[in-house]
């Protein structure tokens, strides 16, 4: 009994003296703070019965009246912020500046391309070929090895400065490249140089495109990463003529100077936001936001990325040689890899546009399954011109969507305040992933040298695991199947 009585509510102090005509009501109820649990449902507006009573010090107060200042504060400030927020994305979502920013972007994807085309065109069979290879491959590599540092430098100067020092070491990579005689030359050149300034051009191009874009900043996003796409389509037809005509040493001349100047247009049309919503500037202390690696969402997508990058680029390394094999001429395995390039355009785009209405998870793992599928089940048994074909239009459609949702999805993750880490730290763990080719290639030869059954099961069988760890991702975000994400 003695327990039961502590759990009844102490009676208000109530003074009849002066109020002869008080009665209790719904409206005058004493609540606690525990009991408000909307504060949507407090009347501003005027003071209840209630409340006058407590102000005038006819009943004791227990803290209710301060309590739901505070609530009213809170609820004021939330529904202030709320549209504030809803304001500053309507203003992105209305500045027309934003496209300016997209062809920008699109100009630095176009020209980071220009990689591993012109290894061979200077020393042709005089020196290892594994030896020479490697020019590209760790050119490319500087794409993930510059993501720590890259905020750090658009923290300190800003991104135009950083994408203007780009510029200068990508052009001043291939021009100096045209004096080489030496691989190591080349390593200097081509693989620092212009390595080290292609990736601060693609990494500033990937941290400022999407702040531009709220509701399209999938299909913007596809539309940006497709210059990639197209720099591979038209540059090896340019430099190829470029060669022919001028010579090797001219055609690392001239695509340096075509390369500064495209790279001086882009790096004038790219800008940061002004007062992003969510987001704030990275200051010089805080060089990246190392708390997103603590987040098992980021380590899963990182997860998922890496698996999917090993694979992306196997087929069209690997294309040519499988073309020659089966008795294919070297200019219908040049028609292969330019479809590829091709179509890849279109599933860049495409992908990115379904990404905003149906989800950008959700259509990365469709397209990650199909991927796979078409490796397993299309690339294995192609023996002639047209299944080959077959092939290339279904991978490399599918596959555009591994770069064009990588920033969405990333962001999605993160949130826009993050971001800019959040894609640094992304593409630094991916620097491994690029050596894909090259992990298939030692696949294949401690198998059968004279089969390419490793890399189709190979790039078949990682995609399908990226595609699964992707729906664990899906999971982690929404459980419901059908969610859009």
């Amino acid at each position: 009994m003695r327990d039961a009585a502590s759990h009844i509510p102490k009676l208000p102090n109530i003074n009849f003296e002066n109020d002869s005509q008080l009665s209790l009501d719904d409206s005058s109820t004493v609540l606690s703070s525990s009991h408000i649990s909307n504060a949507s449902t407090i009347n501003t507006q005027q003071p209840t019965r209630l409340e006058r009573l407590l102000r005038n010090g006819r009943l004791s107060d227990s803290g209710y009246l301060s309590e739901k200042k505070k609530e009213e504060r809170l609820y004021a400030d939330s529904e202030e912020y709320t549209l504030t927020e809803q304001h500053e994305e309507q203003q992105i979502e209305e500045d027309p500046y934003r496209w300016v920013i997209l062809v920008g972007g699109f100009l630095a994807q176009a020209i980071s391309v220009m990689q591993d085309y012109f290894d061979r065109q200077v020393f042709k069979g005089s020196v290892d070929v594994t030896e020479l290879s490697f020019v590209g491959t760790i050119g490319f590599a500087f794409c993930g090895l510059m993501g720590p540092v890259t905020p750090f430098f658009m923290s300190l100067v800003g991104a135009r400065w950083v994408m203007f020092f780009g510029t200068v070491l990508i052009s001043a990579g291939l021009v100096l490249a045209s004096f080489s005689t030496k691989v190591w030359q080349l390593y200097i050149t081509q693989s620092v140089m212009h390595g080290m300034g292609a990736a601060l051009l693609y990494i500033v191009s990937m941290s400022i495109s999407p702040q531009w874009f709220v509701k399209r900043r999938g299909f913007a996003m596809g539309i940006m990463v497709s210059g990639s796409g197209i720099g591979g389509l038209i540059m090896p037809f340019v430099m190829t003529t470029l060669n022919e005509s001028l010579g090797g040493a001219w055609c690392y001349r001239v695509l340096g100077i075509i390369t500064c100047v495209v790279s001086l247009i882009a790096t004038l049309l790219l800008k940061e936001k002004p007062n992003l919503p969510n987001a704030k500037k990275v200051q010089l202390k805080e060089m990246i936001n190392l708390s997103i690696c603590k987040d098992h969402k980021f380590i899963i997508w990182c997860i998922a990325g890496n698996l999917s990058m090993l694979s992306y680029f196997v087929p069209a390394f690997f294309l040519p040689s499988h073309a020659t094999k089966i008795g294919l001429s070297p200019n219908q395995g040049s028609v292969l890899v330019a479809v590829f390039s091709a179509v890849n355009v279109l599933g860049r785009i495409i992908s990115g546009y379904l990404g905003d209405h149906i989800g950008v998870v959700n259509v990365d793992i469709i397209f990650l399954f199909i991927c796979g599928l078409s490796s397993l089940f299309v690339w294995t048994f192609a023996n002639s011109f047209i299944t080959l074909m077959i092939f290339i239009v279904i991978y490399g459609f599918m596959s555009g969507a591994v770069f064009s949702l990588l920033a969405p999805i990333t962001a999605t993750i993160t949130g826009m305040e993050k971001y800019p880490s959040g894609i640094c730290l992304y593409l630094f763990f991916m620097t491994g992933a690029r050596f894909g080719p090259s992990l298939a290639g030692a696949v294949q030869a401690a198998t059968n040298k004279h089969s390419f059954f490793a890399h189709q099961m190979f790039t078949g069988l990682a995609f399908i695991l990226s595609a699964f760890v992707t729906m664990y991702l899906k999971y982690t975000l929404k459980p419901k199947i059908l969610a859009k994400v």
